[in-house]
């Protein structure tokens, strides 16, 4: 992938080229990534791109690289606003705006607000919306009352960051001391029919008692069989 990057070719090209030479300098271009990717940077991070629901979004150091496992997340969440009608909804923590410009693509009547602490990563965000045609139904205004919201937070606790290997923003990893704050502060400070998560796994019990607090909630598994997506039913709302 790395050497189909510098060179600009794709992959097939390159296994029916393979006698194919190239200059000291695109080596050493070559030779400084593999190095980097040797020490645990992302990929995403080298060649500044990351597909994600089938969409190129470009990525930095400064947002967290898009997984796989959260096309899960998005999938279900359009699924249920088909079903239910929602046009309104936030993308809490975007990083790359990966959410919430998914949904506003493959929901065309959806307007998404976005927050994240990183102001480059509300940059990163809007710049990617832009390029994907959906520029006008993102927003970062203050509201704080929707259909569904919508957050990859960060939910390592510290001593499982410190124990990591990790090479993504430290606030957008890490939850606190129990990797739960970022969900009590959503479902304090916003209102919503209902709220989707993605969570650590194993289902953590301290996480439990906090959702029963404000609804009845569902865990949802992963294509791999871990606890992958939480929901939550607001009392009264869901």
């Amino acid at each position: 992938m790395l050497l189909c990057f510098v060179i600009s070719k794709k992959r097939n090209w390159i296994y029916s080229h393979l006698d194919f030479k190239v200059d000291e300098k695109t080596f050493e271009r070559y030779r400084s990534l593999i190095e980097k990717r040797s020490q645990g940077v992302p990929i995403a991070y080298l060649t500044g791109k990351k597909e994600f629901m089938g969409l190129e979004f470009d990525i930095n150091e400064n947002v967290l690289v898009p997984r796989p496992e959260t096309e899960e997340l998005v999938e279900k969440v359009i699924k249920d606003a088909k079903i239910e009608g929602w046009k309104k909804f936030l993308d809490f923590g975007t990083g790359s705006g990966a959410i919430a410009i998914s949904i506003a693509k493959f929901l065309p009547d959806a307007h998404v607000w976005i927050k994240d602490i990183n102001a480059e990563a509300i940059k990163l965000a809007l710049s990617n919306a832009k390029k994907l045609g959906v520029y006008e139904r993102i927003h970062i205004s203050e509201e704080n009352e929707f259909d569904a919201v919508v957050s990859n937070p960060p939910y390592l606790t510290i001593d499982e960051w410190k124990s990591s290997d990790l090479h993504e923003p430290y606030e957008a990893l890490v939850g606190g001391e129990s990797g739960n704050e970022i969900y009590i502060d959503v479902l304090k400070n916003y209102k919503a029919c209902r709220f989707y998560f993605e969570i650590a796994h194993p289902f953590r019990k301290s996480l439990k008692e906090i959702f029963e607090r404000f609804g009845r909630y569902e865990i949802l598994k992963d294509i791999s069989g871990r606890d992958r997506i939480a929901i939550i039913y607001i009392f009264g709302k869901g």
